[in-house]
């Protein structure tokens, strides 16, 4: 695979087998680096070094862990080499866990090892990581998809719904969302899915960010949608999470696709994290409002995509509260749904991000290669 064995893996795999693919499954983690998948046909050792003195030590993370002491699980030579400041650890992160709590303890155990506070540096695909000493921002979700899905033509389109908004497992936000969708009657002529299975562990009721009892109603819709599943292929779940290929009439026969991020209010971060979710809807030439984190839109612009701001009003993705960027979003859809016939002026917006996210295989990645130079 070219991206090399994960340091501090316990877990055992040979490339190209299905164990390989097990990494995140087994303590403390650790993936290959994804970031190594992206530029392994550029001259990567010209740009950053990860072997030899002054050089990177990567830790690619599936999850970070709180209770993981990272640098513990070093080596003795590793150790050495940061403390005589040979080396920096470059961890790398493809989710949208909040940056700011994760510098907090990583600074914790930078203390209690008495390294170097710039011993460190994090990528995060959190864009509120921009603000933090010691972290980057990347967009990794768009590079993996582009990556895993490089093989699939894009079809023609020919809409003759409004709206496709797809959730492949039950979250409470998301329940609120699309009790209030189908409260509002935007889901009856949209495609749509829904799929109750049991996210108990990871997502409490009480922890729904948004403030139902605002509006009369909505708190006992929540619930009453959460308890029905609604399908609108007959792809399994495991399918629906397969990247290399994706049913494509779920982006082509729609007006506009409602983009059900990952996370919402983004681990309370203030920042935006967007997925593939997102990226499957540009690729595929769908027009899009983004249900995720504030700045989401602004990310997107920043990366050199458009946003139809002529045509759909961008003003929730400034909204800092959940539920009010929500409520504006609702109302967003709700005048696109009367007016039907803005679709047609969205194609030359749509065209121009096809084609950026076919061209944004370098750039963004060189450029952070050459800001890691620079730190190292």
């Amino acid at each position: 695979m070219g991206i090399g064995h994960p340091n501090l893996a316990q877990h055992c795999a040979m490339p190209f087998t299905s164990s390989w693919r097990q990494f995140d499954a087994h303590y403390p983690q650790v993936v290959p680096l994804r970031l190594l998948m992206y530029t392994k046909n550029f001259e990567v050792n010209r740009v950053i070094n990860l072997v030899g003195t002054k050089s990177w030590y990567p830790i690619g993370l599936s999850w970070f862990d709180f209770g993981i002491d990272y640098f513990d699980l070093m080596s003795d030579l590793v150790k050495h080499e940061i403390l005589d400041q040979d080396i920096k650890v470059l961890f790398y992160y493809h989710e949208g866990d909040n940056p700011a709590r994760i510098k907090t303890r990583l600074d914790e155990l930078v203390k209690k090892h008495n390294f170097p506070a710039d011993c460190y540096h994090f990528i995060s695909a959190n864009t509120s990581a921009v603000s933090l000493e010691n972290f980057s921002y990347f967009p990794d979700h768009e590079f993996f998809f582009r990556h895993v899905n490089r093989y699939q033509s894009v079809p023609i389109a020919n809409p003759t719904q409004d709206f496709t908004v797809l959730n492949r497992l039950h979250k409470w936000w998301r329940a609120s969302i699309m009790s209030d969708l189908q409260h509002r009657g935007l889901l009856d002529n949209s495609i749509w899915s829904y799929n109750t299975a049991s996210t108990a562990s990871i997502d409490l009721e009480q922890d729904n960010p948004f403030e139902l009892d605002t509006v009369d109603g909505w708190r006992d819709r929540t619930k009453l949608f959460a308890t029905t599943s609604h399908y609108c292929d007959n792809l399994t779940s495991m399918q629906h999470n397969d990247h290399h290929k994706v049913n494509t009439d779920l982006y082509t026969k729609s007006r506009c696709h409602i983009v059900i991020e990952t996370l919402f209010d983004v681990d309370q971060s203030g920042g935006a994290f967007l997925t593939e979710k997102t990226f499957k809807a540009i690729k595929y030439g769908q027009p899009f409002v983004i249900a995720g984190g504030p700045g989401s839109l602004q990310a997107l612009r920043e990366m050199g995509y458009r946003t139809f701001d002529n045509i759909i009003n961008p003003a929730y993705d400034t909204i800092a509260n959940n539920t009010d960027r929500w409520l504006a979003i609702a109302d967003v859809l709700t005048e696109l749904k009367r007016n039907p016939g803005w679709y047609e002026s969205c194609a030359e917006d749509v065209a121009h991000n096809q084609k950026m996210f076919e061209l944004r295989t370098h750039e963004p990645v060189n450029k952070l290669l050459e800001e890691l130079k620079c730190l190292q």
